[in-house]
C-alpha cells in the first residue's frame, strides 16, 4: 500500500477571482464565488473522507496482519495536513468574502445564503474534526492492541525457541548415547561373528577330515572285500578246475578200461554199441562240465554285482551324509547371519 498524496489546488482556482465590476453586478459575482467555494470545499471534504476511509481500511488490514504502526502514523499525518490545508483555505475564503461583503451592499437574500454556507461549512469542519479525533483514538487503540499482540508473539516465540533448543539438546544426547550403544553392540556382534565363523570353519574342517577318513575306511573295506571275493572266486575256480581235472582223469581211466574191455570183448556188432555208449557218456560229461562252468561264471558275476551294488549303496550313503552335513552347515550360517542383518 502506498501513501496517497493530496494535490492542493492552485491558489488562482481556490481563491476568489476578481471579475470586473463593470461587466456583472456585485450580487451575481458573490453568488458565483459562493458556488465556486462550495464546489471546492465539497471536493476537498470528499477527498478528506476518502483518505479517512483508506486509513480505516489500512488499519483494519494491519490489525489482521499484526503490523504497520509506522504506516498508520504516516496516513494520519497526511490526513491532518490535508484537513489543515482545507481549513486554512476555508478561512481565507471566508475572510475574502467578508471583505467583499463589507465593501458592497448585499441584499438580505444573499447574506442569508452566505450565512447558511458559512454554517454548513462550519458544521462540516466540526464533523471532520470530530472524525479526525475519533480516528486518532482508534489509531491509538489499534496501536495498543498491536503492541500487546507483538509482545505476546515475542513471548510465544521465545518459549518456542527455548523448547526447540531443549529438544535439540535432548536429541543430540540421545543420538550420542544411541551411537555409543550401537558401536558397542557392533563390536560385540563382530567378535561373536568372528568366533562363530572360526567355530564353523573348525567344524567344516573336522567334518571334511572325518568324511575323508570315512571315505578312506570305506574304500579300504571295499578293497578288502573285493580282494576277499577275488580270492574266493580264484579258490572256487581252482577247486573247480581241480575237480574237472580229477573227473577228466577218472573219465580217461574209465575210457581206458572201457577200451581194454572192448578189445577183450567180442568183435563185430557188440563193439559198436559199446562205443556209442561211451560217446554218449562222454557227451553227457561234457554237458555237465559246461553247465558247471556256467554256474561258476554266474556265481562270479553275482559276486561282482553284489560288490558293485554294495559300493553304489555305500556311495549313496556317503553322498546323503555329506548333503545332510552341508545343509546343517548352511542352516547354522544362515542362523548366524540373521541377527547380524536385524542389527
Amino acid at each position: 500500500m502506498h501513501l496517497r498524496r493530496v494535490r492542493t489546488m492552485p491558489r488562482h482556482s481556490q481563491s476568489l477571482t476578481m471579475a470586473p465590476y463593470s461587466s456583472v453586478s456585485l450580487v451575481e459575482q458573490l453568488e458565483d464565488r459562493i458556488l465556486c467555494h462550495e464546489k471546492t470545499t465539497a471536493a476537498l471534504v470528499e477527498h478528506a473522507f476518502r483518505i479517512k476511509d483508506d486509513i480505516v481500511s489500512s488499519l483494519q488490514k494491519m490489525q489482521n496482519k499484526g503490523g504497520g504502526d509506522r504506516l498508520a502514523r504516516l496516513f494520519l499525518e497526511e490526513h491532518i495536513r490535508n484537513i489543515t490545508a482545507i481549513v486554512k483555505q476555508l478561512n481565507r475564503d471566508i475572510e475574502v468574502r467578508d471583505v467583499q461583503a463589507s465593501g458592497s451592499c448585499l441584499s438580505p437574500q444573499t447574506c442569508s445564503m452566505c450565512d447558511a454556507s458559512i454554517a454548513r461549512l462550519s458544521a462540516e469542519h466540526k464533523t471532520t474534526y470530530e472524525g479526525l479525533q475519533h480516528l486518532n483514538k482508534e489509531q491509538q487503540a489499534a496501536k495498543l492492541i498491536l503492541e500487546t499482540k507483538i509482545k505476546d508473539a515475542e513471548g510465544q516465540i521465545s518459549q518456542l525457541l527455548s523448547r526447540v533448543d531443549l529438544s535439540i539438546s535432548e536429541q543430540s544426547t540421545k543420538l550420542k548415547m544411541s551411537h555409543r550403544d550401537s558401536s558397542h553392540q557392533l563390536q560385540l556382534l563382530d567378535t561373536k561373528f568372528k568366533g562363530t565363523v572360526e567355530e564353523l570353519s573348525n567344524q567344516i574342517l573336522s567334518a571334511r577330515s572325518w568324511l575323508q577318513q570315512e571315505q578312506e575306511r570305506i574304500e579300504k573295506e571295499l578293497l578288502q572285500k573285493i580282494d576277499h571275493l577275488s580270492l574266493i572266486v580264484k579258490e572256487n575256480s581252482g577247486a573247480s578246475e581241480r575237480d574237472m581235472e580229477k573227473k577228466l582223469s577218472q573219465m580217461s581211466a574209465r575210457l581206458d578200461k572201457i577200451e581194454e574191455s572192448q578189445k577183450k570183448s567180442v568183435e563185430g556188432q557188440r563193439a559198436k554199441p559199446e562205443e556209442e555208449k561211451v560217446h554218449g557218456r562222454i557227451s553227457k560229461l561234457e554237458l555237465q562240465m559246461s553247465e558247471d562252468m556256467k554256474e561258476m561264471k554266474a556265481e562270479v558275476n553275482a559276486g561282482f554285482t553284489a560288490i558293485y551294488e554294495s559300493i553304489g549303496s555305500l556311495r549313496q550313503v556317503l553322498e546323503a551324509k555329506m548333503k545332510l552335513d552341508r545343509d546343517q552347515l548352511q542352516k547354522q550360517i544362515q542362523q548366524m547371519q540373521k541377527p547380524e542383518t536385524s542389527m
